[in-house]
């Protein structure tokens, strides 16, 4: 075996500490850039010291020939060019990503706010904080929300700022704020020191539209204490503050972390007292009483209605003997009269959208020309109603100042049993042609005087709204907050129009993924090149 002796000389030394002067310097820009200034950063830059120095000191008529050498002028200028421009590419890319400056380039401008954003952001004469609560394995969903978040504090001039938090590693925090799942955001304002105002936080309700979802919590916030919702007592209703199965205390939580004001009301002892319901009311809601209203309480309900109020009706089917809105009373009529809408006393059976009994039903249709009707689709966000109760509805009503309609419909193959005594005692239901009410049957509708812009939403149930139901199924809490942002007039805060583009979606990519495609779009490919060209220089050097 022939053993080959290496031979070291001052020229291959010579080259070898060049390529270690520049394989320093560029490692030490690679780690400035993706990892900001540390002891690797000073390292490098040493070790690229290093080599240059030894560089010269073994070869100094290479290194003045990389310098000044006339047969390598140009070669060295056109190195020294790719550096230079590799160096502005890079600078340029570090101003725009750490600076997080926001641009649409697009002609359409789909990647900014609406001016209906823009109208409710020129309100914010407050400091809001938005405080999102990200695990690490969210981290991605928090890179695409902040995509959206910061189009805000750039809108606001700062006015709305963003701050993020680990709910594990800010568990108090995290409780405070009242944190249950990952990828939580609210809104708060901030006090004078920058501190959060925790006298009122909402939570950002959010799907996969973030603008609206955020434009709209703004919003809610901004009008927060000026709306008062009230709940009606002393007639056996569900109770707002009960946190039982049976109770309503999950609504009215929500209503309060929306910036509504909850208030108990008895109408009962206003009518005794010949008195008005408060000037301040926004809506009223009835959630299943029990008796019917006397004729001095629908009095009650009639002064309100001429001032503009607003009822939400929750009317369930009832076996005792003057059940609150019966077919044949008083309230029933006069709200047919004056609205074009009464409940029936009847059952809603339905064979083909019934869960565990025909009596448990999932509303079958959506009437969706209505905003109220948003993200509601028996698919994928279904209302599941139980022992509901058939709604009727005059679309030809005299009065031609109020318009109604249908929200929500059961089947074609469902009916309304009318036999509610062997209803209630036995629980059995069986068809009879000559008494019961052939389907489909409205479960939920609504009337708007838009003379007086008072406002009706009537559901021939309440049990999709109480706690046991509302937090479990999605399309329940959707149908309760789209009638109360109706009737109590939030949404009037803001309205977004439908925007529609022909091709492409909005794109955003994590931190990580945008270092990855600029390490190779801004710093390899033009140092691939660079260092073919120093190849190609070197071996001129050396002829």
């Amino acid at each position: 075996m022939q053993q080959k002796m290496v031979t070291l000389t001052r020229g291959g030394l010579g080259t070898f500490f060049s390529l270690v002067w520049f394989s320093g310097f560029v490692a030490a820009a690679i780690l400035l850039i993706w990892g900001g200034f540390s002891w690797l950063v000073i390292a490098a830059a040493v070790i690229g010291l290093i080599g240059m120095i030894l560089w010269w000191l073994l070869v100094p008529d290479d290194f003045r020939a990389f310098i000044s050498g006339r047969s390598v002028q140009h070669s060295t200028a056109t190195i020294f060019t790719t550096v230079i421009l590799v160096g502005i590419i890079v600078m340029g890319y570090l101003l725009i990503a750490r600076a997080a400056v926001t641009w649409d380039l697009t002609i359409s401008q789909r990647f900014s706010l609406t001016q209906t954003s823009l109208n409710v952001i020129q309100r914010v004469n407050r400091p809001i904080q938005i405080t999102g609560f990200y695990t690490a394995r969210a981290a991605g969903i928090r890179e695409i929300d902040d995509q959206y978040w910061r189009l805000y504090e750039t809108a606001s001039d700062g006015m709305i700022r963003r701050q993020y938090y680990d709910p594990e590693e800010f568990p108090a925090l995290a409780q405070q704020f009242g944190v249950t799942s990952d990828s939580e955001v609210f809104l708060s304002y901030l006090n004078d020191d920058g501190t959060i105002d925790y006298s009122l936080v909402a939570r950002v309700y959010l799907t996969e539209q973030q603008e609206s979802d955020m434009t709209l919590a703004i919003s809610r916030l901004l009008v927060a204490g000026t709306l008062t919702v009230y709940f009606s007592t002393g007639f056996g209703e569900r109770s707002p503050t009960d946190d039982t199965q049976e109770g309503v205390s999950f609504i009215n939580g929500g209503m309060r972390q929306s910036g509504l004001v909850t208030m108990p009301l008895d109408i009962g002892a206003i009518a005794a007292q010949g008195g008005d319901i408060p000037a301040d009311a926004s809506a009223l809601i009835f959630a299943r009483p029990l008796r019917d209203l006397t004729s001095d309480e629908v009095a009650v309900i009639a002064r309100y209605m001429e001032r503009g109020g607003s009822l939400l009706l929750l009317s369930d089917v009832l076996f005792n003997q003057f059940p609150f809105m019966d077919q044949n009373g008083e309230f029933n009529n006069w709200l047919w009269q004056n609205y074009g809408l009464r409940a029936l006393n009847a059952a809603v059976v339905d064979f083909v959208t019934g869960q565990t009994t025909p009596l448990d039903i999932i509303g079958a249709a959506i009437y969706d020309e209505t905003d109220f009707a948003e993200n509601l689709d028996p698919a994928t966000n279904p209302v599941l109603f139980s022992l509901a109760r058939a709604i009727d509805i005059n679309l030809s009503i005299e009065n031609t100042d109020v318009s109604n309609g249908r929200l929500i419909r059961s089947s074609e193959q469902s009916y309304g049993e009318t036999d509610l005594i062997t209803l209630g005692e036995t629980n059995t239901y069986t068809i009879d042609e000559t008494a019961d009410i052939p389907g489909p049957l409205t479960l939920a509708a609504w009337a708007w005087n838009t003379q007086n812009d008072s406002r009706v939403f009537l559901i021939g149930d309440s049990d999709f709204v109480t706690n046991g139901q509302v937090a479990n199924i999605m399309g329940n809490g959707i149908l309760f907050t789209n009638a109360m942002n109706w009737l109590s007039h939030l949404q009037d805060e803001v309205e977004f129009g439908s925007q529609g583009f022909s091709t492409g979606v909005p794109m955003f990519y994590t931190r990580e993924q945008l270092d990855t495609v600029s390490f190779f779009v801004v710093f390899l490919i033009p140092t691939v090149v660079l260092v073919t060209g120093m190849a190609i220089w070197a071996r001129r050097v050396r002829r």
